[in-house]
């Protein structure tokens, strides 16, 4: 990754843990994530899927689905499944960063 694409990189990821810190609020609360928020986590999910490095795409193809269930359980409204589903790829972002993290 050159410098550009690694400032990038860093940005998304700073994007994206800002929402966390939202949606878990949201959830905090008993309440589902608003849209505007929802579609800004999968828009800049996808920013992250497209930076991704061929050494994390299956961990990255695995956080995908999981954020599809995510998105689809908030389209439902299914408080308890948006839930499960957003602390599920919370913890693939957790055993992301563990194993490259790692090297």
């Amino acid at each position: 990754m050159n410098k550009e694409q690694l400032s990038e990189f860093k940005s998304v990821k700073q994007r994206l843990s800002t929402l966390h810190l939202v949606i878990k609020k949201d959830f905090k609360n008993d309440q589902l994530p608003s849209r505007a928020d929802t579609e800004q986590f999968i828009a800049i999910s996808a920013e992250m899927n497209s930076l991704c490095q061929e050494k994390w795409r299956t961990t990255m193809d695995d956080y995908i689905d999981l954020l599809t269930r995510f998105q689809n359980s908030v389209k439902g409204k299914d408080l308890q499944a948006a839930q499960d589903g957003f602390h599920s790829l919370l913890d693939r972002k957790a055993t992301c960063h563990k194993k490259y993290r790692q090297k």
